[in-house]
């Protein structure tokens, strides 16, 4: 992006905006029809350590290309059949080299953690969440959602902050475009 020399830059991305802001992009390479998440994990130093996003596991089937194996069921015989996406977070996790640089790290996230990947959170150390938007499971068959309560009843017993990011979403859009 060109600037007018004269006029130049007067503001930057707060930290919450970066790494939310990144966080969405990374969701932009999920293969789920339904759930659109991508996380950024950064540590004490705000470096960034790891990224995920939902998809299947390696060598499985893309619902965006074959369908949501709760929904849709499977490709040739239409069975209904458990998620086979591994979420952001736990993608996240696995991508994390070193998984002691997480202990008292911030996890930006653009779809609040179901109560899995909450365990898996509280299990590597994760001390904040900052999320865009509330997650709720898809029921198999796809009529229905419902929230986890688990995850939020999780984090406050083991005292990890969770807290809802809301941008200022003019302000923000012009950010980036200045």
């Amino acid at each position: 992006m060109a600037r007018d020399v004269k006029k130049g830059r007067k503001s930057r991305l707060s930290w919450d905006e970066m790494f939310m802001g990144l966080a969405v992009l990374v969701s932009e390479r999920t293969a789920c029809k339904f759930h659109t998440a991508g996380v950024v994990m950064v540590d004490k130093n705000k470096r960034i350590v790891s990224m995920g996003y939902n998809g299947p596991t390696e060598g499985d089937l893309h619902c965006i290309d074959a369908g949501c194996a709760k929904v849709d069921g499977d490709p040739k015989t239409k069975k209904l059949m458990r998620c086979r996406g591994a979420h952001a977070e736990i993608n996240a996790l696995m991508n994390t080299q070193d998984t002691s640089r997480l202990r008292g790290a911030t996890m930006y996230t653009a779809l609040y953690p179901c109560y899995d990947c909450m365990k898996a959170l509280n299990n590597a150390g994760i001390k904040e969440i900052v999320y865009l938007e509330k997650y709720e499971r898809i029921i198999t068959g796809g009529e229905k959602k419902e929230e986890e309560n688990e995850a939020g009843d999780l984090a406050k017993k083991r005292k990890i902050k969770i807290r809802q990011y809301r941008p200022k979403m003019a302000e923000f859009i012009k950010n980036m475009h200045e």
